[in-house]
């Protein structure tokens, strides 16, 4: 598998990419194609994507640069290459390259599932941090929503989610006012 970054909208690959990360992540949870395609120009942004050697999108990583830390906006796998392993080798893969903590969001544990999405990003080496959160939301008709924040590779302090909450308000989210 090799990685790859997607850097706009007339790049072969975005509607293969379009299609899974419309069907990972619900309504509230992800952007509209017009915002999407904007956020691609932020250069603190960064979309890549795991393509086999036929260039079908295995998985993919949408993840903003904030000084201190890297923060995970979106990781999913296609439902053709999930339970065989590729999202803890891309994930490992990817924080080995990072020389900053890494920060991502998830949903609260309330069942089976979320239980097993936390735990694959704890076998990972990511940390719970004790932080009330809320992601803005992404739609003018949606509310923000309730998350837990972990980080690799341990809890980040205080300072620096105020850091990353002040970025999310003024750039990662402000494309959508």
């Amino acid at each position: 598998m090799n990685k790859v970054a997607i850097q706009n909208a007339e790049d072969s690959r975005f509607s293969a990419f379009w299609k899974i990360y419309n069907s990972s992540f619900p309504l509230n949870e992800r952007r509209s194609l017009d915002d999407q395609i904007r956020v691609l120009l932020n250069s603190d942004y960064c979309l890549e994507v795991w393509i086999d050697n036929s260039e079908t999108i295995a998985g993919l990583i949408g993840w903003w640069n904030c000084g201190d830390l890297r923060f995970v906006e979106h990781f999913a796998i296609s439902p053709d290459f999930r339970s065989a392993g590729f999202g803890s080798r891309f994930l490992s893969a990817w924080i080995a390259e990072s020389k900053t903590t890494v920060l991502l969001e998830i949903e609260p544990i309330t069942d089976e599932t979320t239980k097993r999405r936390q735990n694959f990003y704890k076998r990972l080496g990511f940390v719970d941090n004790n932080i009330v959160y809320f992601q803005p939301p992404y739609h003018k008709t949606t509310q923000e929503i309730k998350l837990l924040l972990m980080s690799y590779p341990k809890p980040i302090s205080n300072d620096c989610y105020e850091r990353f909450k002040l970025k999310q308000q003024t750039e990662i989210m402000a494309i959508f006012d």
